[in-house]
């Protein structure tokens, strides 16, 4: 079929746009939230490391620290009337302390020297006050000796020497006279006296005879000393010898100290243990009054 008289258009009709496409909405989920929290986590985690590490760990894992407990100190007594040999021996009873190494520190001059005249000490006996120490696990020999000598310097201090000075006597001098009281006086009413005897006879240039210096010649304390005994060749047997020993014969208390600084005033020359078991003396001026004294001892004693 022909199409030659149909008339046609031919303008271009408009092009239609397609309608826009409509995105589907976006599903959002919790998986991006959740990735900030780990990491936060694993910052947190991270300072308590570091942390930890800085100020130590608290948990089962962690090494201990090592810690040394000091042992607590030893308390030492010292009686009143020891020689240097019985102090190191009760150190080497009760201390870490060397016996030897005592007595060695203690060989020596009351100013740390060696002193050769004959008119000073040769050692620090008399100058180790005799009191209640404290000996550590560190504590030295050199430690407990200068405790010692510093607390003999405290206590000396409280010594009036007015009068010893008027009788032409030194300190030393009544610190061996001190140290001879505290060994034979056991009733503490009687150091004065026994001192007062001791600065008598001294005027008088009486030999002293003194038995406890005869024990420390011995070099050791005996209760009952033989005729040989008071023959022993040195200047501290004062059964042989006048005047007083070259050296205290012990380490005397305060109390001997002052005793011997300041005696009681009175005529006795002369005294003897009473042997009845008081552990006091009969004192006496005369020779003939010291014998019945004697007498009398011997009968107590039983003799």
């Amino acid at each position: 079929m022909s199409d030659r008289g149909e008339r046609r258009d031919y303008r271009r009709e408009p092009a239609r746009r397609p309608p826009p496409r409509r995105r589907p909405p976006v599903r959002r989920s919790g998986r991006g939230f959740g990735w900030l929290l780990l990491l936060a986590a694993v910052a947190v985690v991270a300072i308590f490391v570091a942390t930890s590490s800085v100020f130590g760990r608290n948990d089962d894992t962690a090494t201990p620290t090592a810690t040394t407990v000091e042992a607590p100190p030893v308390s030492v007594t010292f009686p009143e009337g020891l020689r240097r040999e019985d102090m190191a021996k009760i150190l080497g009873e009760k201390t870490q302390l060397s016996p030897d190494e005592y007595l060695a520190a203690t060989a020596v001059g009351p100013r740390g020297q060696r002193l050769a005249n004959s008119d000073q000490p040769k050692s620090l006996e008399g100058f180790l006050f005799p009191a209640t120490y404290q000996v550590g696990s560190k504590t030295t020999v050199a430690d407990l000796v200068d405790a010692q000598v510093a607390a003999y310097g405290d206590r000396e201090a409280q010594v009036n020497y007015s009068y010893a000075k008027k009788r032409n006597l030194t300190r030393l001098d009544v610190l061996i006279v001190a140290a001879m009281v505290e060994r034979e006086v056991q009733e503490p009413t009687e150091r004065p006296i026994v001192a007062g005897v001791i600065y008598n006879r001294l005027r008088q240039q009486m030999r002293l005879d003194i038995d406890a210096t005869v024990q420390y010649a011995l070099g050791f304390w005996k209760p009952e000393l033989t005729a040989t005994d008071l023959q022993i060749d040195s200047p501290y047997n004062t059964r042989r010898f006048p005047g007083l020993p070259p050296g205290p014969i012990a380490n005397p208390g305060l109390d001997s100290i002052k005793a011997a600084a300041r005696p009681v005033e009175s005529d006795y020359l002369f005294y003897v243990a009473r042997a009845d078991g008081t552990g006091r003396h009969y004192f006496a001026t005369t020779s003939a009054e010291f014998e019945a004294a004697i007498a009398k001892s011997r009968a107590n004693a039983g003799g």
